[in-house]
């Protein structure tokens, strides 16, 4: 892969992603930040989530056609303000705390809100390997001023993006409320907390209902949940009576080492 390229490290200071003092803002020359959870937003752009400030972006080679060995991932970014006749770079650095990937395998091919555009993206090429059948890789970015653009507000200038050759997690706020009332865990039915995620988890409701991206019930599931996790609890039943002694058990999350099963409360 070609040499990882820096985006406007010069202006990665030591106060990139520290808190910035509103009155200070000057919005005449627009700030830049990731989409944040707003409905308007969260249908086009959904993963940004509240309990941690973060807007998370994730990719699967799963997805990608056969023999595809490189993807890019584009991770969106929103201006504040009016939009320019002319492209505007963005300063974005990489965060230590998060990131696994290491230099090589992935790179950042640019990093800019188009002319006449209001979102734009940092554009990330990844590579597949046989290590991602497994196991994730995450980048942890941050936002930073640039020549062109300020930040904006500090509660939205973290993106976490991850890729692997796995079913994909969960992306809106809804479908991870889904993943919940289904699959049994320390989470309420309808939380959407992401702890208690695991492959092993989506696989049994893939093979159950066919659902390689969850539906966006949330909890608007509630007057019929008790019917679908009936459905589900029949259909591992016979699973486990066609396959005596196997067991399927929860790979990672806040359920690691534990049997997968569903949730009957």
């Amino acid at each position: 892969m070609k040499k990882l390229i820096c985006i406007l490290l010069a202006a990665a200071t030591a106060a990139g992603c520290e808190k910035d003092d509103p009155t200070r803002y000057d919005m005449s020359q627009g700030r830049v930040c990731f989409p944040g959870a707003a409905p308007n937003e969260t249908a086009e752009y959904p993963g940004y989530s509240n309990s941690d400030s973060t807007f998370y972006a994730s990719m699967t080679f799963k997805q990608q056609p056969e023999g595809v060995a490189e993807a890019v991932i584009e991770v969106p970014v929103k201006l504040i303000g009016g939009a320019s006749g002319s492209d505007r770079k963005i300063g974005v650095r990489v965060l230590e705390e998060g990131t696994t990937a290491q230099p090589g395998q992935y790179e950042i091919l640019g990093a800019e809100v188009p002319a006449g555009k209001t979102y734009g993206a940092i554009r990330i090429e990844v590579a597949k390997s046989a290590e991602l059948d497994t196991q994730q890789r995450e980048l942890t970015l941050c936002l930073t001023d640039s020549p062109d653009l300020r930040v904006g507000p500090d509660l939205y200038l973290k993106a976490n993006v991850s890729w692997h050759n796995m079913l994909p997690r969960p992306a809106t706020t809804k479908q991870w409320s889904t993943y919940n009332a289904f699959i049994e865990s320390e989470a309420s039915s309808g939380s959407s907390s992401t702890e208690a995620y695991s492959q092993a988890g989506h696989q049994l409701l893939l093979d159950i209902f066919g659902w390689e991206v969850f539906p966006d019930w949330g909890p608007d599931y509630s007057y019929y949940i008790d019917a679908w996790c009936a459905r589900a609890q029949a259909w591992y039943d016979e699973w486990k009576a066609a396959n005596p002694g196997q067991k399927r058990i929860h790979e990672s999350g806040s359920m690691k080492g534990r049997e997968v099963t569903i949730r009957t409360k």
